[in-house]
């Protein structure tokens, strides 16, 4: 259910904006696995695990969402060897090298035979949404939180948020501190 949290990105609504549809399963963009040629996929899933019905939790204010990132892994040297023997199956069976347009149309050929055996690789990105003081919380990188952005943004047709920032940098904080010897004496 609930992770601890070792990286978060913060943003703050730019203007009012309704997230109770978060809580509304049938509006919510949900994850299926990937078939036998997706690449990858992306959707909300439970925040209560694989069993539950209820796609956000709500409770004082707060509201918590999960999604669920699953990519197929194929390693650029498996697909290189397996364009190069098709190629060189292809050159002594027709007795010519192959044109580079003929190599290029291979790897697209490669890859689509690679994918159903692909191992998967999945990640889990939580969200929670404060309603008072209109912050979305995303425990994750900048991109994969953009990237969740991107898909409650197409679940609830739009979501104006600023990424949180502040008066001073907190590198310049800490050094003023140390330097100064000037730290408070409590940090909350």
């Amino acid at each position: 259910m609930f992770k601890h949290w070792k990286n978060i990105t913060i943003y703050k609504l730019s203007r009012e904006a309704d997230l109770t549809d978060l809580e509304d399963k049938k509006k919510m963009i949900l994850f299926t696995p990937c078939g036998s040629q997706d690449m990858a996929k992306f959707g909300f899933v439970s925040p209560f695990g694989d069993n539950s019905e209820v796609i956000a939790m709500h409770g004082n204010g707060f509201i918590l969402v999960e999604a669920k990132r699953e990519t197929k892994i194929l390693p650029p040297p498996v697909i290189q060897r397996a364009i190069q023997e098709k190629i060189e199956k292809l050159e002594q069976e027709q007795a010519r090298k192959l044109k580079k347009t003929e190599k290029d149309s291979l790897k697209d050929e490669v890859l689509h035979s690679l994918l159903p055996r692909a191992f998967s690789k999945f990640s889990v990105i939580q969200a929670i949404y404060d309603g008072s003081t209109k912050r979305i919380y995303i425990n994750a990188s900048a991109r994969q939180a953009e990237d969740m952005l991107a898909l409650m943004r197409k679940s609830l047709g739009s979501l104006p948020v600023v990424p949180l920032s502040v008066e001073n940098p907190i590198e310049l904080t800490l050094t003023d501190w140390v330097r100064d010897g000037s730290a408070p004496e409590v940090v909350y």
